[in-house]
C-alpha cells in the first residue's frame, strides 16, 4: 500500500508553518502505519520547499495547481498498488486510517456533502479511478468518484466522517 498526499495552494488556509506541523504530524503517522518507503506526495508550484522539509516523502510534480489533475498524476505513477489518497489539509488519526484499511471496496470519506480529504483505491480499481480522474479535471475529487460508481459501476462506499466513529452513508452497489 502506498499513501499520495496532495498538496496545492487551497491547502495553504491560513499560516504556513501552522500546515506545515500538521502536515509534518501526518507524515509521522503514515510512517508508522504504511511505511517509509510508501508515502508520496503530488506536489503543485507552491511547496517549492517541501523536499528540503521531508526528505523522506517522493515528490511527484503535479503540474496543475489543481486537486484533481494532482490525484490524476501521482495515481498515474502508483499504478499496481493499493492507494491511500489524503487531502494535504486533512487531519488524520490512527484510527480514521485503521478503519479504511478494513475496508473492500473503493472507500470515500465524506465531511457533510463535500469530500472529507480521504480514499481508499483498491488495485483492482485503480485503472478506473484514474479514467474518471481524466474525465473530471474542471470539477472535484468527490465528482470523480461519483463518475466512478455511476461510469463504470464500481463499488464506490461513501462513509461520513465525524471525529473517530465513522457510519457508512452510502454503499452503492
Amino acid at each position: 500500500m502506498k499513501a499520495l498526499i496532495l498538496l496545492y495552494s487551497q491547502v495553504l488556509k491560513g499560516s504556513k508553518e501552522d500546515f506545515y506541523k500538521r502536515l509534518e504530524a501526518n507524515i509521522e503517522l503514515l510512517k508508522r502505519l504504511v511505511g517509509v518507503d510508501s508515502i508520496y506526495a503530488s506536489v503543485s508550484g507552491h511547496f517549492k520547499d517541501i523536499f528540503e522539509r521531508f526528505p523522506d516523502v517522493c515528490i511527484i510534480n503535479s503540474l496543475r495547481d489543481s486537486s484533481v489533475f494532482g490525484a490524476y498524476r501521482g495515481l498515474r505513477k502508483l499504478r499496481g498498488n493499493d492507494v491511500l489518497l489524503i487531502d494535504g489539509s486533512a487531519k488524520l488519526s490512527k484510527e480514521n486510517l485503521i478503519s479504511f484499511f478494513n475496508r473492500f471496496n473503493v472507500t470515500v470519506g465524506l465531511i457533510r456533502e463535500s469530500w472529507g480529504g480521504i480514499a481508499y483505491i483498491k488495485m483492482r480499481d485503480l485503472d478506473y479511478v484514474i479514467k474518471s480522474l481524466e474525465r473530471n479535471f474542471e470539477k472535484t475529487i468527490l465528482d470523480a468518484f461519483q463518475t466512478l460508481k455511476d461510469k463504470y459501476s464500481i463499488i464506490t462506499e461513501f462513509i461520513q466522517l465525524r471525529g473517530s466513529a465513522f457510519k457508512p452513508i452510502l454503499d452503492v452497489k
